[in-house]
């Protein structure tokens, strides 16, 4: 399913460009002057993979390119691939589709990766 937005117009201009402030700044600022920020501490992440950088960012592109051409359905789209890889022996196009799932359901290329191993 696609989900489209598009803004209501009234006639030559949108509708929300009557009632904006046009008088107002959008632009951010520092409203603190001289006051101390106390920072937040951030807490302490692990690394969300071993695979180099380079690895994931592709990875992560070819999963949102997928996604792209097959919308909400993409996990389910990748889900049948991987088990079509699987099934003519196509070690590699298996493990391409279940991280293509994996980026787009985690759940549901675990369940996938456990049943196709055993």
């Amino acid at each position: 399913m696609t989900i489209r937005f598009a803004a209501a117009m009234n006639g030559t201009m949108p509708a929300i460009a009557g009632v904006l402030c046009t008088g107002a700044s959008l632009g951010a600022a520092n409203d603190n002057r001289g006051t101390a920020v106390a920072r937040i501490p951030r807490p302490n992440l692990r690394p969300v993979a071993q695979a180099p950088a380079v690895e994931i960012d592709a990875g992560i592109a070819e999963a949102l390119m997928h996604f792209a051409r097959h919308g909400l359905s993409a996990a389910d789209q990748a889900r049948m691939e991987a088990e079509a890889a699987h099934a003519r022996g196509d070690v590699g196009a298996r493990t391409r589709w279940l991280g293509i799932c994996g980026h787009l359901d985690r759940r549901m290329a675990a369940a996938l990766a456990k049943r196709l191993s055993a």
